[in-house]
């Protein structure tokens, strides 16, 4: 890349371009500032050297020497930077973490498959096409069904998707597995879950057995005919004891009229459950909020009130879900001190890398892992270089 770059500043020098010229047209063609400005330097050196004049009209022999030495400088980071640094510059692409979660764990044949997808980007914040691929496979690993779909994601997502089970899938456990495909990686999550054979219901007759149809007793009443009473089907009605019982009411201590429970519910008022009769509804139990829900609450609050989003992390009960939550609002609010309360090693080394690589080297010391510390350290030791450079240039 560099000799082609070389190349490409003789060839605009020859068309008799400025420094600066040169220099504006290759930063916009993708190429890195410095690393154009160190090339541009050294071909002007060259042209000094071999006695022709110089684009900026100054020559001399110290500014030659020191040029030159930031030059080799600059290439030997550079090389530096391309054999140790590749893990680490991978923070500045996409690197997404996917989470599929089903809304039950038994179905029966023929039922819809209900779950839902969480995508969360850790890396470039760009916005970018991710390809979903959901596979159902049985127990020997062989897809059932596949479906795929293409979004697009900056940050995270999360939505519901629904899969139609065949009726002819067979009683068993099987696997969905999500695969998201993005920029040549591959993030996978999956569950498990069982399919229960489908009852087919019998056909209802009045020889069943069963008090089904509109029948008032076993095979008794309504469609079939007859009176139940006294636990029997009797040909004719029962007679009215004499005197005439006395008319239905809600202190009657039975349950009749058009009541859900004894002298409750219906014209006599009232809510019947858990056994007895209540003066009010029964009340609702909220449902707890999801993850995503709860990420999203924390990402919400980490723009504004930082330690709020802190106590949402904190309050989930799951390690890896609150190691997660704390690293990402970390890195939305810039408070290095959240990755301290990350659990797991390799979540913590994580919540570290946007701070070393915006030039905070402080963390450098809390690093765990060999190699993440070493890009560390090498990124603070550039950086000095760079500085050195920078104030002997100046």
């Amino acid at each position: 890349m560099v000799d082609k770059l070389l190349r490409e500043v003789e060839e605009e020098f020859r068309k008799g371009d400025t420094p600066g010229v040169i220099k504006e047209n290759l930063i916009r063609q993708g190429y890195s500032p410095a690393l154009v400005d160190s090339v541009v330097e050294s071909v002007m050196i060259k042209k000094s050297s071999a006695g022709e004049p110089s684009p900026l009209g100054v020559s001399h022999e110290k500014s030659v020497f020191s040029k030159i030495i930031f030059v080799l400088l600059f290439l030997g980071i550079v090389i530096l930077g391309v054999v140790f640094l590749p893990d680490l510059l991978k923070g500045e692409k996409a690197l997404l973490d996917i989470t599929a979660t089903p809304d039950r764990l038994s179905y029966t044949q023929g039922e819809e498959l209900g779950f839902e997808v969480e995508i969360y980007n850790m890396g470039s914040v760009e916005r970018f096409d991710v390809t979903l691929i959901y596979r159902v496979l049985d127990e020997n690993d062989i897809t059932i069904i596949s479906k795929e779909e293409t979004i697009a994601i900056s940050t995270s997502t999360s939505h519901y998707r629904t899969i139609k089970l065949p009726d002819s899938l067979r009683p068993g456990t099987y696997i969905l597995k999500a695969f998201a495909n993005y920029e040549g990686r591959v993030a996978v999550s999956s569950f498990s879950f069982t399919i229960k054979e489908k009852l087919v219901p019998v056909s209802e007759t009045c020889y069943d057995g069963v008090k089904n149809q509109d029948e008032t007793g076993i095979d008794c009443g309504g469609v079939c005919g007859g009176y139940w009473y006294d636990n029997a089907c009797h040909p004719t009605p029962k007679q009215e004891p004499w005197p005439k019982p006395e008319k239905a009411s809600c202190n009657d201590g039975i349950k009749n009229q058009d009541e859900i429970g004894v002298d409750c519910g219906g014209v006599c008022g009232g809510y019947w459950y858990d056994g007895r009769c209540h003066s009010s509804p029964k009340p609702i139990i909220p449902k707890e909020p999801s993850f995503a829900q709860i990420m999203m609450n924390a990402r919400a609050s980490a723009k504004t009130n930082p330690e709020q989003a802190k106590n949402i992390c904190l309050a989930l009960e799951k390690s890896d879900e609150k190691d997660r939550c704390l690293k990402e609002i970390a890195s939305i609010s810039m408070k290095k001190e959240y990755c301290e309360l990350i659990i797991g090693v390799n979540d913590r080394d994580a919540c570290y890398y946007p701070f070393f690589m915006k030039g905070d080297y402080s963390v450098c010391e809390k690093l765990t892992d060999p190699q993440s510390k070493e890009a560390c350290e090498q990124l603070r030791e550039l950086s000095l270089i760079a500085a050195q450079l920078n104030q002997t240039t100046s």
